[in-house]
């Protein structure tokens, strides 16, 4: 394309067609010249790219698998219908029968980090405590570490950390609730809001008979609000309002099969029937005028055997009638990855089998968000 052609095209017309391109491409599209490089900076244009990304997602998702550095973890990468996703840093890929995976491998400086959530392509890290967070862009290769307040960093308490993106202040925030090793304590709330770079305080009276359980970890955003996986409830968080909630689950059911789930932007939860142990159904959750209600949406047949003992956990829902979890076998999770097709009731084993690797997923757009402080990471 001539640069002569180029100055001719409205402006329209171009944003039209570099929103379209992966982050790689617009990345070399910058140096084009310089009037394409004003483009493809602007923060309208990297809304309007995000977005297309998002939409483009619900029927082609993406599932990332990210490796810690130092071996002790392993987060999900994937793709699906061998629609194959290249990462900035990529090692080795593994195939099987039914697609491919990528694993992407965190940078050094991100050792002992594990993945809080992830957002318009910005991942969110956290050591263990929660006092030691970075926000990370891997497609751009840029992050920062979010500064933490002194008391903060001496604090081994039990933590729940979550992040989300406050879509009508336009902000990325960071939520840490710290827990007492007693009944009678109240839990601290802290908030980090990007755009102000600073942290907010409060207490929790409605969390202080709450009882941690450290193995539930699992968060997601569903329309401006963060959930986390109480056990017996859900923590809400209002990112706008900052504002704590809970939410009990419904009264008919008997054992979760399946993290928080964010299903066609609903939260949604998958649980065995207390009726009879046999059913396994997918509930979503209504609010209207405040009054919180969950209703039983589709029911998950993962093995038309009726014989068959095998149950599966579902992880993550990805679009399109596909989520991404694991199938016992034998009575064993571990490795046995699977995408389940609802629509089709269709079970495929999918995903990382080797060298030990435990894959958590991470449902995954790339971007060109970029948050003040951000550095180049390599």
């Amino acid at each position: 394309m001539s640069n002569m052609y180029v100055n001719y095209l409205p402006e329209a017309v171009l944003i039209e067609i570099l929103s379209k391109l992966p982050v790689k491409t617009l990345l070399l599209c910058k140096s084009v010249c310089k009037s394409w490089l004003n483009i493809i900076s602007s923060s309208y244009f990297v809304q309007c790219h995000v977005h297309r990304a998002i939409i483009a997602s619900r029927n082609n998702p993406t599932l990332l698998a990210i490796q810690n550095p130092v071996g002790d973890m392993a987060f999900a990468m994937s793709t699906l219908d061998l629609v194959i996703h290249q990462p900035q840093w990529r090692s080795k890929a593994v195939v099987d029968g039914n697609g491919r995976v990528d694993r992407l491998v965190m940078p050094h400086l991100f050792a002992y980090c594990r993945v809080v959530g992830s957002y318009n392509g910005i991942i969110c890290l956290s050591n263990r405590f929660g006092n030691v967070v970075y926000l990370w862009n891997p497609s751009i290769r840029k992050c920062r570490k979010i500064p933490i307040p002194g008391d903060l960093l001496i604090i081994k308490s039990p933590i729940k950390i979550g992040f989300g993106y406050d879509s009508i202040s336009n902000d990325y925030k960071v939520l840490r609730i710290v827990f007492g090793e007693k009944d009678d304590i109240v839990p601290v709330v802290r908030v980090y809001s990007a755009n102000a770079d600073l942290w907010r305080e409060f207490r929790a009276p409605i969390l202080k008979s709450w009882k941690f359980a450290s193995h539930l970890q699992t968060k997601i955003v569903v329309n401006g609000v963060l959930y986390f996986d109480g056990g017996d409830e859900l923590i809400s968080f209002d990112l706008h309002r900052e504002i704590l909630g809970l939410v009990p689950f419904p009264s008919c059911i008997f054992r979760k099969m399946s993290h928080v789930l964010d299903f066609e932007d609903s939260v949604a939860v998958v649980f065995e029937s207390f009726d009879d142990g046999l059913g396994v159904d997918l509930w979503t959750l209504s609010d209207v005028s405040r009054q919180v209600s969950w209703t039983k949406k589709i029911s998950i047949d993962p093995d038309p055997d009726p014989d068959s003992e095998s149950e599966i956990y579902l992880s993550c829902y990805l679009g399109a009638g596909k989520f991404y979890g694991s199938k016992s076998l034998d009575g064993m999770y571990l490795h046995n990855n699977i995408l389940y097709d609802c629509e089709n009731k269709e079970t495929k084993f999918y995903g990382v089998r080797e060298e030990n690797i435990y894959a958590t997923p991470l449902k995954y757009v790339e971007s060109l968000v970029s948050l003040n402080g951000f550095e180049q990471v390599e």
